[in-house]
């Protein structure tokens, strides 16, 4: 990489800023991170990066398998190692930061003491180490994506990546919130369903690279901000991913061992699913990204009745779950029970929900288990073999 590829640069130390942000649009493109093209260079990215994932699963299917043993068996390890892995993310990410603004600011030193003439070296520098650092930080993030999607024995798949974007859009605010206050989060719900990985890919592209050039370009401010903000936007991504990979395997577990006719009534559940997450008044980001991976399960002409009963009130659904089969209706109230407990927080609108259900299945409610749930996904981050395995006995009606 040459010197001729950078426009030159300007005498004055406050024209600096200008280059830098231009040096990393050509930074990019020889890097090949051009925004306009192939769909953003964030989009590529994930896609090679998935593919090398599932390539070396496939590889060492020994290592997958153990990997998702460690949260069916040995549960304990699942929080520990979760919170590990993203303190490890963090600290390279804040490096990474601290080093990138460490290089910009000596590029502006130089430049300013050599009146503009340093500047042809060191901003291909700078902009160097400001792509670097945004392409380092971005495969630290996928890391810790595919590293807590493991300990907790959640495969992405890379021939249908809408998870993992569903997922991102929402990390990274990519859509839209309504502006309707009374909404919970239907409409987020809707959009997310359907999303375009590559126009989501684009806007993180977009988004990461203006915000690399902005944190990194201010002199001596940026080594100490972009350390800090990588630490928290890092910090952020995993907390949100560690929650959602903690629902994705409490309701993989849920189903284990359900049969196929409680899976022919799971429009009911993601209907339930929905009363009980927006018990709160909002959908958090991982409720969301969960709501649509069960909905993508559906049949579009079903899945559009479903998203029309995403309603406020319950009553309509709590009398049309009578007609799920006696023998699977454990399995149901057992799902129900899990997506209310699975944000380690229960109050009176769920338990309600909760009560509710269990009138309409012909069951008890019982208090005790729910917090038993709580505090396993507190301490283990996945439910034990015994709340997998969850029985109910009938309703006692004589009263």
């Amino acid at each position: 990489m040459t010197a001729a590829a950078f426009p030159a640069a300007p005498a004055a130390q406050g024209g600096t800023v200008r280059v830098a942000a231009a040096g990393v649009d050509h930074i990019g493109e020889e890097l090949g991170i051009r925004e306009d093209r192939a769909r953003g260079w964030f989009t590529r990215l994930v896609a090679y990066y998935l593919k090398r994932y599932q390539a070396k699963k496939a590889r060492s299917p020994a290592a997958a398998c153990a990997a998702a043993d460690v949260t069916a068996t040995n549960g304990a390890r699942a929080s520990d190692l979760a919170r590990a892995a993203i303190f490890k993310a963090c600290v390279k990410s804040a490096v990474s930061g601290a080093t990138a603004g460490a290089v910009s600011t000596g590029a502006t030193l130089v430049t300013a003491e050599t009146e503009g003439v340093g500047a042809l070296v060191a901003v291909p520098i700078a902009a160097a180490a400001i792509g670097g650092e945004m392409l380092y930080r971005s495969l630290v993030h996928l890391d810790l994506t595919c590293d807590l999607a493991d300990i907790f024995g959640v495969h992405f798949d890379a021939g249908n990546p809408d998870d993992l974007w569903r997922l991102y859009a929402l990390v990274f605010n990519t859509q839209e919130p309504s502006e309707d206050g009374k909404d919970p989060g239907k409409k987020l719900v809707n959009e997310v369903t359907d999303i375009e990985g590559a126009e989501v890919g684009e806007k993180i592209g977009h988004k990461v690279l203006g915000e690399s050039v902005a944190r990194n370009i201010i002199p001596f401010v940026g080594i100490v901000s972009s350390a800090i903000t990588n630490f928290v936007v890092t910090r952020r991504l995993g907390d949100t991913v560690r929650r959602y990979m903690r629902y994705q395997r409490a309701m993989l577990d849920s189903f284990q061992h359900a049969s196929e006719a409680c899976r022919a009534n799971l429009d009911l559940l993601v209907e339930g699913m929905w009363f009980i997450f927006t018990a709160d008044g909002k959908l958090t980001p991982e409720e969301v990204a969960t709501l649509a991976r069960f909905l993508d399960q559906l049949d579009p002409e079903t899945r559009q009745r479903v998203e029309a009963r995403f309603v406020e009130d319950e009553l309509d659904w709590a009398e049309r779950i009578e007609q799920i089969p006696e023998e699977t209706r454990d399995h149901f109230m057992h799902a129900l029970e899990v997506a209310a407990a699975v944000d380690k927080e229960v109050g009176l609108p769920e338990r309600k929900i909760l009560r509710r259900a269990a009138h309409h299945l012909n069951r008890e409610f019982d208090s005790k288990h729910i917090q038993k749930m709580i505090e396993e996904f507190e301490h283990y981050g996945v439910l034990s073999k015994a709340s997998k395995h969850r029985r109910w006995m009938p309703k006692v009606t004589a009263e």
